[in-house]
């Protein structure tokens, strides 16, 4: 990531903490696009979890220095990096009728590891980019763009959209036309 190492070392802090303890767990957001190819800033760190990991992931992270942040709904680290959490099988953005669920981490082919860090898998990045991307319009322009740089970056064809969710297809291959430059 351009200029973040405390993000880089929360990521790290994090990851080595819930592996530690078991908790099946993949880095989503903007660390994982930088870990899929395409270097941007990112001020945080967002983790997928299992819902009945939450109590023991908040009593990790507060054993480790973090603190709970009521109003904002994420925790600190000690470095001031702001740690969010999105819960597996919960919808991936805010329009529930695409039918986009983010992933449980603990499934085979969900994460990868990639520099020591368990991250979504390219496809599932994706997915949830282009899910959150279509459901806010303010986050519309940054997921839209991490796919588009990510498709770029790993020369991605319109055939890749089989592996993602139905419902976002027709908008990757859209994203593909537009990265090479023909829309």
């Amino acid at each position: 990531m351009l200029g973040s190492a405390a993000v880089w070392q929360t990521a790290e802090q994090c990851s080595a903490l819930f592996h530690g303890a078991g908790i099946p767990h993949a880095i989503l957001g903007g660390v994982a696009v930088s870990l899929h190819g395409y270097q941007r800033n990112t001020i945080d760190v967002d983790l997928l979890i299992q819902r009945e990991q939450s109590a023991a992931v908040k009593q990790l992270l507060l054993n480790a220095g973090f603190t709970w942040n009521e109003e904002r709904r994420e925790f600190i680290g000690v470095n001031r990096v702001p740690v969010q959490f999105l819960i597996a099988n919960e919808p991936a953005g805010d329009d529930r009728s695409l039918g986009v669920v983010l992933p449980d981490p603990s499934l085979e082919g969900v994460a990868t590891e990639i520099e020591g860090l368990r991250v979504l898998t390219l496809a599932r990045l994706i997915e949830t980019k282009l899910a959150c991307g279509l459901g806010n319009l303010r986050r519309t322009h940054r997921d839209l763009a991490d796919v588009v740089e990510l498709i770029a970056i790993h020369q991605l064809g319109s055939e890749f959209a089989a592996r993602l969710h139905k419902r976002v297809r027709a908008e990757f291959r859209k994203l593909v036309q537009h990265a090479r430059g023909s829309a």
